[in-house]
């Protein structure tokens, strides 16, 4: 498929206030762990502003974006039009959770009701691509646990910079807070790994003799399917070549996962909010192109038919 940046700003920018909204929620609950000035002042408004540049990208997406409330009347059926509901509602209870915030202590419901909503943006999210079954890359389990690992990984990234920033905290606790970090990268990396070898296994459930509906064996294609350029092949594609995306992967390794643990580990034995600060655009650059490759390794069934010609 061609990946939409506005949808790659939006996924990764809304998944990471929604890890950061996450851990907020869990450590609130556990017992007042971040204090209501650091939530008032810095956690629910760099959370809110991610949120709102998600929304805002998002918008780039549409041909008619004065037309965007109307995605939201096929809910019974779609999913986007669900994230389309869901996504003003995650928001909400940010806003009502800073709102309390300011006034000293967020209520238990407020946080409850908080996470409900945004574990419903992330299925509704990562549902949108795994109920396209035709997709084999997306049609899978995997395609929500990953979007749900990373998300909770950029967060606590983000939340160990932001508490870093706001008090210097004690090296045992930023030893644990790194460790967390630490795992969490690793978990995500396992994963990806996982689902890299996944789709590289994957066989299409059809050939070109389905596509084209001309019976016979030894088939061969030696042009795409119009003389031009077309809908099909601008959209069902992202023209890249083979090495681009071979070196793409790497760079994904790298900047998503290997540095930042790296980075990491050095947090784990010398504290350092620069290198957390490090740690965390470099992983977002990461994500970017994570983001990017998962669009671009979904392999629509019509590519049979309008196909590259090498």
């Amino acid at each position: 498929m061609r990946p939409q940046f506005s949808i790659i700003f939006f996924t990764t920018l809304a998944g990471m206030a929604q890890g950061l909204l996450f851990f907020l929620a869990i450590a609130d609950l556990q017992g007042d762990i971040f204090p209501a000035a650091f939530l008032a002042n810095l956690a629910l408004p760099t959370a809110f502003i991610l949120l709102v540049m998600g929304l805002i990208a998002s918008f780039f997406h549409l041909g008619r974006p004065e037309r965007a409330w109307r995605s939201i009347m096929m809910w019974k059926t779609s999913w986007l039009s669900r994230e389309v509901i869901t996504l003003p509602i995650v928001m909400a209870a940010n806003a009502i959770a800073l709102l309390f915030a300011f006034q000293g202590q967020v209520p238990t419901w407020v946080w409850s009701g908080l996470i409900i909503s945004l574990i419903a943006l992330w299925v509704c999210t990562a549902k949108i691509y795994q109920c396209i079954r035709f997709i084999q890359e997306w049609s899978h389990p995997s395609t929500l646990a990953n979007f749900i690992l990373l998300g909770i990984t950029s967060g606590w990234l983000l939340l160990d910079f932001l508490s870093n920033i706001w008090s210097q905290p004690s090296s045992s606790s930023n030893q644990r807070i790194s460790s967390v970090g630490f795992l969490l990268l690793f978990f995500a990396l396992c994963l990806k790994l996982w689902i890299w070898r996944r789709n590289k296994n994957l066989k299409p459930k059809s050939n070109l003799a389905s596509a084209t509906g001309i019976k016979g064996i030894g088939i061969r294609q030696i042009s795409m399917g119009l003389m031009g350029g077309s809908f099909n092949t601008r959209e069902f594609f992202h023209h890249q070549s083979d090495f681009f995306i071979g070196n793409l992967k790497k760079i994904i390794l790298v900047c998503a996962y290997i540095v930042p643990m790296l980075l990491m580990l050095f947090t784990f034995l010398s504290p350092s909010p620069i290198a957390i600060g490090v740690a965390l655009l470099i992983h977002y650059a990461g994500l970017l192109a994570e983001r990017w490759m998962f669009f671009a390794e979904a392999n629509h069934p019509q590519n049979l038919y309008y196909q590259r010609v090498s």
